[in-house]
């Protein structure tokens, strides 16, 4: 996967990643943004992850909080230090031992299975974690946080299996892979070095921010191929400006999709030498909806991927630790919970997936008006050049593409089951969430880059210009869409 960087680009300036700040602040859409464009950047290897020595004095005051309560409160029992984990909570287990305890509980959840996540993910991941153990309520010892950067920074990534993840007690067994080197090289250090690397949101965060990514440009290559459809097919731009869509001032979604569209449509007229779209005198006054209607589509789109650009940033972004430690004013609390719980990154695959599906329907429904010479106002049945070079077949694979996007658009809600002896009792099946949408994003594309072929090869002949090679049906293999 390779997110291209313009996906993230914003009118704001950078913001940088500044986790505390959730605990007083709220992630609109917009900052939610800016936000996911510096979480993208933790998968660069270019740019080291550096920590400040106030945020380790913070993981430093966490972690002696943690001993010194062992020390002055016997009786109180804390999750994973006295007792064994998950659904065998029952089991006692000596707090003095924990070396081998959090030994023990890496290598039962070194299991996972499937092809590696991308070393972007895995990178991405590891920074996440150090960014939320560093905030000062995991109690990890700082030479094991020191090793997780260390390890992030460097080349010799782990190989992370990308099936284990229930996506409800955290990334367990992927970040049982992730961390490994950490602990082989540097030992357990401290009673929850394992258990505070482990039981965290990380891995899914990092995979989610790379769909986001992929998931945009998916998004920006719609709105490109939507505006050669409508040139092809002889619309004006009132469709995707004007007064049609500042009329509901409230839909400023739709207002800004329709201004992508009216922005790719003047830069291929700019590239191909035209004044303005050709006009139709027969067209009639209202177009299929895939056309008309694009600007409703992609606007409510685009709201749709603000909503899942705020929750995947509130889920990298904040404390996911069971426990937690706070340590204020020389007190100390023990609070367990279920921050790790990942119900956020579910639905935001959701709707990633729902975006990505309602893309490829539009143009899908766009490419069958492109190829019927009554439909597209008398271009070359299936926008056929010379004998045997015409599109035919990609409008066939298009088709067969969105009808594989339809079989795999499962919600996240029927991913779930009771699982881990019925401890994690409701789960949120984030991580299949979201391998089921890396899978669909794949399909995606390439029916993106079918539609892309077959509107800018309609376009062209709508603007009496030559088909160049590049859209003759012989290039197809290696076609490439303008970047959006």
């Amino acid at each position: 996967m390779n997110i291209a960087a313009h996906v993230f680009e914003t009118d704001e300036p950078p913001l940088t990643v500044e986790p505390e700040r959730e605990a007083t602040g709220r992630l609109d859409g917009r900052t939610a943004l800016r936000a996911m464009r510096d979480l993208a950047g933790f998968g660069d290897p270019s740019v080291p992850f550096i920590a400040t020595q106030d945020e380790f004095d913070r993981a430093t005051r966490s972690y002696e909080a943690l001993i010194q309560f062992l020390s002055a409160h016997p009786e109180k029992r804390i999750y994973g230090i006295h007792t064994y984990y998950g659904a065998d909570i029952e089991d006692p287990r000596d707090p003095a031992d924990w070396r081998r305890q959090q030994a023990e509980l890496l290598r039962y959840l070194h299991v996972g299975v499937g092809e590696p996540l991308s070393r972007t993910v895995v990178r991405r991941a590891l920074r996440i974690q150090a960014r939320k153990s560093l905030q000062g309520f995991s109690a990890i010892h700082p030479d094991t946080i020191r090793g997780l950067i260390e390890l992030s920074n460097g080349d010799a990534l782990p190989e992370v299996p990308r099936y284990g993840s229930l996506g409800a007690s955290g990334d367990l067994v992927p970040m049982a892979h992730a961390i490994a080197p950490v602990i082989e090289t540097g030992g357990v250090r401290g009673p929850r070095d394992v258990l505070g690397l482990v039981n965290t949101n990380s891995m899914m965060s990092a995979l989610a921010v790379e769909l986001f990514g992929e998931v945009r440009a998916l998004f920006a290559g719609t709105c490109r191929a939507t505006a050669l459809a409508s040139i092809a097919l002889g619309a004006g731009d009132e469709f995707c400006a004007g007064g049609t869509l500042a009329i509901n001032p409230a839909h400023r979604r739709n207002r800004e999709a329709g201004f992508m569209i009216l922005r790719e449509r003047q830069a291929f007229l700019e590239r191909n030498g035209c004044e303005k779209a050709p006009s139709l005198p027969e067209t009639a006054p209202q177009l299929r909806y895939s056309i008309r209607c694009a600007p409703q589509v992609l606007g409510n789109a685009l709201a749709q991927l603000d909503f899942a650009a705020e929750r995947i940033a509130a889920e990298a972004l904040s404390v996911s630790d069971n426990p937690i430690i706070e340590s204020a004013d020389g007190t100390v609390a023990i609070a367990h919970g279920g921050l790790f719980y990942t119900a956020g990154l579910a639905t935001a695959a959701d709707q990633m997936l729902d975006v990505a599906c309602k893309c490829a329907e539009m143009l899908n429904r766009q490419t069958f008006l492109l190829v019927d010479p009554q439909q597209s106002g008398g271009l070359p049945r299936n926008l056929e050049g010379s004998r045997g070079d015409h599109v035919k077949g990609i409008h066939q694979l298009v088709n067969a593409l969105e009808q594989s996007l339809r079989a795999g658009g499962v919600p996240a809600r029927n991913m779930t089951s009771p699982a881990e002896g019925y401890n994690q009792d409701i789960v949120p099946g984030s991580m299949a969430a979201l391998l089921n949408l890396a899978e669909r994003i794949d399909i995606a594309q390439e029916l993106t880059r079918g539609a892309s072929f077959v509107s800018e090869r309609a376009a062209l002949l709508r603007c009496d210009r030559a088909v160049p090679d590049r859209l003759a049906l012989a290039a197809w293999p290696k076609f490439t869409p303008p970047e959006a």
